[in-house]
């Protein structure tokens, strides 16, 4: 088995809350030997979501019956969304990173890699 069943139903029960609260988030699980992550960017207050892969974008005044000022909050908002989960994410990755690779020299860590497998996959 290539995922963790508890971390699975973990991230489903983060995406109840984030839906209950209407936030984004990066986050990622961990048990030993597997993580899953979580990247949600579509809140109401966002223009974005992920389609194949890729991050994509839609904010036309005509989304928001021709009030540009809507438009423009919604993009303001999605992108402080991006800017802060990104510099967040990235400030928490370089300290693990560093902790690990500390820890990594010192006594010599052995890691087993769980892996990579999307959030659909279920491999029984």
């Amino acid at each position: 088995m290539q995922y963790n069943p508890k971390l699975k139903k973990a991230a489903e029960e983060i995406k109840l809350i984030l839906l209950k609260y209407d936030i984004a988030v990066n986050v990622v699980l961990h048990t030993p030997g597997h993580s899953e992550y979580l990247l949600h960017i579509t809140p109401t207050y966002s223009c974005a979501w992920i389609e194949n892969e890729v991050v994509r974008f839609r904010a036309r005044a005509q989304d928001y019956n021709g009030n540009t000022s809507i438009r423009d909050k919604k993009i303001a908002d999605t992108l402080n969304m991006f800017r802060l989960l990104g510099d967040t994410a990235a400030r928490n990755a370089m300290q693990l990173i560093e902790v690990s690779n500390q820890f990594d020299k010192k006594i010599g860590a052995d890691h087993e890699d769980g892996g990579h497998t999307s959030h659909t996959t279920q491999n029984n």
